[in-house]
């Protein structure tokens, strides 16, 4: 007797399991590939078409799609898990992932959804999780950056500087350099290129004072 041939749907099912097996970093996505194979076209492809009862046996596998998805909800979902399941949150960690990631997209979310993130939010660190953009931090990096860029006032293009040249913006920055957690709450607002130069300055870092000669 011959080997059974198997269906399509077999045949990914196969590949989809030596992936998990293989402890692969499988994304629901078009890009992600399997041994040559495009399995992430065809996880995707499951969700876009609404095939419940495949995704459901994939569910019985030990794949969860929420956890291997960038879709908005999946995200907003896989961060609520993460942050109830972390033994040791860091705190700075996640407000940066949660303005870089979840922020941007709080109009795709449910008010339920929002609620339940919310209350893992108060249980590990205390205080409320607030859903409103930073505005004045945001207008605060701007004037930051027009500080370092302006050639008149800032010819060597430094983040910080006497108060007689930074002027208003003095005491905000300062209290940046001594509060590690306040930068990395803003680290999204920069690009690499900037986070590199403020680091050599200071920033990002436990505070030492400079002590007189």
């Amino acid at each position: 007797m011959g080997t059974k041939k198997l269906s399509a749907k077999e045949k990914w099912f196969k590949l989809l399991e030596e992936a998990i097996k293989e402890g692969a970093k499988i994304q629901v996505n078009h890009r992600f590939k399997y041994k040559g194979k495009n399995l992430g076209t065809y996880l995707t492809d499951l969700r876009a078409h609404k095939k419940f009862d495949v995704i459901q046996e994939i569910y019985e596998m030990g794949f969860d799609f929420s956890m291997h998805s960038n879709e908005p909800k999946d995200l907003l979902k896989r961060f609520t898990k993460q942050l109830r399941e972390d033994k040791d949150p860091v705190k700075p960690r996640y407000i940066t992932r949660f303005n870089q990631t979840i922020l941007p997209k709080r109009d795709l979310y449910t008010k339920k959804e929002k609620e339940e993130l919310n209350e893992v939010w108060k249980a590990r660190f205390g205080d409320e999780r607030k859903w409103v953009e930073p505005t004045k931090i945001k207008d605060r990096v701007k004037v930051w950056k027009k500080f370092r860029y302006s050639k008149s006032k800032n010819p060597q293009g430094k983040w910080f500087a006497p108060k007689s040249k930074m002027q208003d913006i003095y005491f905000w920055v300062y209290g940046q350099l001594r509060n590690p957690h306040r930068m990395e709450a803003i680290r999204h607002l920069f690009k690499e290129s900037e986070i590199k130069e403020l680091e050599k300055e200071g920033f990002f870092k436990e505070f030492v004072p400079r002590t007189k000669k």
